[in-house]
């Protein structure tokens, strides 16, 4: 699929905010301290400005448009390229209306990446990108940030300062947190008792998360977790390494299958799935080189890594001791999305969303750094900021 650039419409835009702030305020009720959203209007209009926010939840892309609307500043955002062949490619037709560009993940996208850095140079847009890269469905815990955001400010800024030596970028540390109104106990017991019926697991006087843990290990055919002898705490850490053995067990068959990858050794394992995805993907483009029997084996194969993904967001140990609602929920989101099949999973409940804006970092300060080694430097900037917005989560109710 080809690069699909903003583009920018002023009467769709603005209709999208009406109608998003009215289902907000219904289902998603956003609140944001006026101070917070003063940090973003006190940031130099003809600046670079990078938003980055964690991405807990499929929702967090329209609290950014609520956020562009409150603070009269239009936004940019760099969206996963598969989004924009959704609805038979209309949805990507309304999301370049909505200043959504795309890039191709686990790619070395140069094309989204000078776009990203042409955004910033212009500083007429605030450039929205989630480091996180997917949806964790982890409201209290970050994944491990990816340093692109870093990399795009530094090189506007390396660029734009041959001509213009005071010029700067900012990033913009965004934290998204969600709660629900009221209580969803009996939605739990429902979803669970379903995925036991799917299952054909009899219904018995676990506790909640004894059900949860029996569920993960049927679904990772590793029956032999659940003991009854054993702490909770004990078989969720049992459960958490028989997870990132599956993983591990499936990119290294895949990898095995085709000799041509070249993937670093010390690539993360979700960064490691995307690139084989994006390699499969390349492959199923060669539609008149592959018999319909090729096809069908990579199209297996992309589906598994999109598991391995999945499964780096269901942390077994989200859930010891004694676990919100909110941490409950998210993990029968996703034991719901893994066993139905469910493509896009949904709250459980009307829920506040809590946004809380931390000061702007200047990535000018780094720019002799960058020069002279940069990927430290990235690496570093962007620990920085996943610190920062993990202090801010951790901070809110």
């Amino acid at each position: 699929m080809g690069f699909r650039p903003a583009k920018h419409c002023t009467w769709i835009i603005w209709t999208i905010q009406l109608w998003n702030a009215i289902d907000l305020a219904w289902h998603n009720r956003l609140h944001l301290d006026p101070r917070d959203l003063e940090i973003i209007k006190t940031i130099p209009k003809d600046s670079g400005l990078i938003l980055t926010a964690n991405h807990s939840d499929g929702m967090d892309p329209r609290i950014c448009i609520e956020l562009s609307r409150r603070c009269h500043r239009r936004f940019t955002y760099m969206i996963n390229a598969e989004a924009f062949q959704e609805w038979h490619g209309l949805y990507g037709w309304l999301l370049q209306r909505l200043g959504d560009f795309s890039v191709e993940r686990g790619g070395n996208d140069q094309t989204a990446r000078r776009y990203a850095v042409d955004v910033v140079k212009k500083g007429r847009d605030a450039l929205i990108m989630f480091p996180e890269g997917e949806i964790s469905y982890l409201n209290d815990l970050l994944q491990p940030f990816k340093t692109g955001a870093v990399h795009i400010g530094l090189q506007a800024i390396t660029e734009t300062r041959k001509t213009n030596s005071s010029w700067t970028a900012y990033l913009l540390p965004v934290a998204i947190k969600y709660y629900y109104r009221k209580p969803i106990g009996s939605v739990l017991d429902k979803k669970i008792r379903a995925i036991e019926k799917r299952l054909f697991l009899h219904a018995n006087l676990l506790t909640f998360q004894e059900k949860i843990i029996r569920i993960m290990a049927k679904i990772l055919k590793r029956q032999e977790i659940i003991d009854r002898t054993q702490k909770v705490s004990e078989q969720l850490a049992q459960l958490k390494e028989q997870i990132r053995e599956t993983q591990t067990a499936i990119l290294s068959r895949i990898e095995t299958k085709y000799p041509q990858l070249q993937i670093g050794p010390k690539t993360q394992l979700i960064e490691r799935a995307q690139k084989i995805i994006f390699f499969l993907r390349e492959e199923l483009s060669h539609k008149t080189l592959l018999s319909s029997e090729a096809r069908i084996q990579l199209q297996k194969d992309i589906e598994d890594l999109k598991e391995t993904i999945q499964m780096a967001g269901w942390q077994p140990q989200y859930i010891d001791l004694t676990p919100s609602e909110e941490r409950l929920a998210e993990t029968v989101m996703k034991l719901e999305r893994e066993v139905f099949k469910i493509k896009n999973i949904h709250p459980l409940g009307n829920r506040d969303c809590l946004v809380r804006i931390g000061p702007p970092l200047d990535l000018g300060h780094y720019v002799e750094l960058y020069q002279k080694d940069p990927s430290t430097t990235a690496h570093r900037i962007t620990e920085e900021l996943r610190d920062n917005i993990q202090l801010l989560i951790e901070n809110m109710r």
